[in-house]
């Protein structure tokens, strides 16, 4: 190479991921060993892709890739990078206009850079690896705060271990006078595995035994609380939390590997130490007596957020954490409308639907849920209950939970019905989905109750069940809906990307990709029987029922992991600029390994839309 362009090459490397985190020393390095390619436009790229190994930037030009039925795999730009994939997949590559690529032997690049893990990682031939290494960002100690701390680091010691035997007075005179501790687990010794049966905290005692005037002499496993809930020391201390709030519970065992007690999370601990009452704001949701109360707290929920998505929290937890908070502003809305409008006339249940079943909320999510009443249920009873709706939804969307564009909501007399016409309702959707019936099915498919009599849901959920199992026609028809638009593979070369107002193009991640792969995993999951409604643990359903292979998965949850967490980091930026919150995203503020990212992405989505198009039929 002339070395006269040494520097000009260093410095386009130096201004590209993941070369940005390299030294000068290992640019250099990088930069002699490396080939220019011309190619005129027209011209095929096809001698190079049948030698070694290669990895290509490309410097200036457009290069169009197309697979070998004809189909755009992708086009692409100055700055993007390619080659990662020609071992294992056979595609076409040509110059749309004059471009000038450099060419480096991908043994050799690895090799430079071996010293530095990051990059390798993100250089790997993987496309699941090199998305994954956007997503697994480790934080330091002073960053990542308590919530990313592990459960080992913060839990209490002083915990009271006592076998089923002892008496109740026995466990109380250790709990009082011995540690101080407000807490006891009862561990069975007798087999030398020191197994956790059970629980005891000093409010127990209080009503279970002083209330009751129970015999203190009796064994403490008479008032003991059963296979309570536990955490890992090594899960972190969100977790507890979780666990916490979701069970409504003041004390968490710590488990080590081999299922031992070694410690406690209380909250107690966890505000005095470290001052997190943030965290508990789903208690300080429940103490609520008026919406008034209720929308002075939508701005906690907004930090809480941000907390979690700047520690680049996983996109699972987050959307975990929202949903709670999304469920417990809902039922406190409940009670409130209870409240205002008197007795409830007859049972009835809550359904929450869409993303607020599946547990995927984010800080955009709109509403759907419906009400499901009993089949006795008068006109009077109705009338109630749109009443009802109208306080619970329109009190959502004061708290910052945005109406259904589409009406999919309870306050809407369509989906404020009794169980005979919900268990109609199904049956038409599944015997007939066209598109406003399978439009209506695809919402009501994930339903969760949140409030009300459960045996109401219980009938409407084995009647969903007994139509979507098994139904080809169905399946049929949820595979053309998904097949209905595709990845954006033109991405950033001005090619299906939407107007946005004055704001120009823009791409929408939801339409992009996230909404695939919630269709996707829901295709695959419904074919095997699966009742779960997460998108992630569908996937995983998928892989143990042998719908996907083990590489397919990674792929799936992979692409919907970094698809979910652009997401949140996008919803971060708006707040942080003042900005409106929104799914689209500005080309132009990706850099070029971000620009791959979401290109390797895209053709997950893509290949796998081909995939079940080949295995359920369209």
């Amino acid at each position: 190479m002339d070395s006269t362009l040494l520097p000009n090459i260093v410095a386009f490397l130096g201004a590209i991921e993941p070369f940005n985190q390299l030294p000068n020393a290992v640019l250099d390095s990088i930069a002699i060993n490396m080939e220019i390619q011309f190619l005129g436009k027209g011209e095929s790229l096809a001698p190079l892709l049948t030698q070694k190994q290669n990895l290509f930037i490309i410097r200036s030009g457009v290069i169009e890739q197309r697979l070998p039925d004809g189909s755009l795999r992708s086009r692409l730009g100055e700055k993007d990078i390619f080659g990662f994939s020609l071992e294992n997949e056979n595609y076409q590559a040509n110059a749309l206009e004059n471009s000038l690529i450099y060419r480096f032997d991908y043994a050799a690049l690895l090799h430079c850079v071996a010293d530095y893990p990051i990059v390798t990682e993100q250089l790997a031939l993987s496309a699941n690896r090199r998305l994954q290494s956007s997503v697994n960002v480790q934080w330091s100690e002073g960053e990542k705060g308590l919530f990313f701390k592990s459960v080992k680091e913060v839990a209490s010691t002083r915990i009271v271990q006592v076998p089923p035997s002892m008496t109740i007075q026995e466990v109380a005179r250790l709990m009082r006078h011995e540690t101080g501790c407000s807490c006891a687990v009862i561990v069975d010794n007798t087999n030398l595995n020191n197994t956790l049966v059970g629980m005891v905290t000093d409010k127990d005692m209080t009503k279970r035994v002083v209330a009751d005037a129970v015999d203190v002499t009796l064994p403490i496993t008479h008032v003991m609380t059963e296979h309570p809930w536990t955490v890992g020391n090594d899960e972190l201390v969100l977790s507890a939390v979780l666990v916490m709030m979701k069970h409504n519970i003041q004390n968490v065992p710590v488990l080590d590997a081999n299922k031992q007690v070694v410690g406690l999370i209380t909250p107690q601990l966890l505000v005095q130490k470290h001052s997190v009452q943030a965290v508990f704001l789903i208690e300080k949701i429940g103490r609520c007596q008026s919406l008034e109360e209720l929308t002075a707290l939508a701005l906690e929920r907004q930090a809480i957020f941000e907390a979690m998505a700047e520690a680049n929290l996983p996109s699972h937890l987050i959307g975990q954490v929202l949903t709670m908070i999304y469920d417990a502003f809902t039922q406190r809305l409940i009670y409130i409308a209870e409240k205002a409008l008197g007795p409830i006339p007859c049972r009835y249940v809550w359904l929450a639907a869409g993303s607020h079943a599946r547990g995927e909320i984010h800080l955009l999510s709109d509403q759907d849920n419906a009400l499901v009443l009993e089949d006795n249920a008068t006109d009077s009873d109705r009338v109630y209950f749109n009443h009802f709706a109208m306080h619970v939804c329109k009190g959502l969307a004061e708290c910052g939970y945005a109406l259904c564009t589409g009406r999919f909501m309870a306050a809407t007399p369509k989906w404020c019905q009794p169980l005979n016409v919900w268990l109609q309702y199904y049956r038409k959707w599944a015997n007939n989905p066209e598109y406003d019936m399978l439009l209506s099915l695809t919402v009501f498919l994930e339903i969760r109750p949140l409030a009300g009599d459960n045996t109401l849901f219980d009938i409407l959920e084995k009647q969903r069940v007994i139509q979507v199992k098994g139904n080809t026609r169905l399946m049929s028809a949820l595979v053309r809906n998904a097949l209905q638009t595709r990845p954006p593979l033109g991405i950033f070369n001005n090619l299906v990307l939407e107007k946005e107002g004055k704001n120009g193009k823009r791409l929408n991640i939801k339409k992009a990709a996230i909404g695939h792969l919630v269709d996707l995993a829901r295709i695959y999951a419904l074919h095997d029987g699966g009742e779960m409604l997460a998108t992630e643990a569908r996937l995983r359903f998928a892989l143990d029922h042998q719908s996907i292979n083990e590489s397919s998965y990674q792929d799936l949850s992979g692409t919907y992991q970094y698809m979910m967490q652009l997401r949140y980091s996008h919803h971060l930026r708006c707040l942080r600029s003042g900005k409106p919150l929104s799914n689209t995203l500005n080309p132009d503020h990706f850099g070029s390994f971000s620009r791959q990212h979401l290109k390797d992405a895209f053709r997950i989505v893509s290949g796998f839309q081909d995939a079940v198009k080949m295995k359920f039929g369209a």
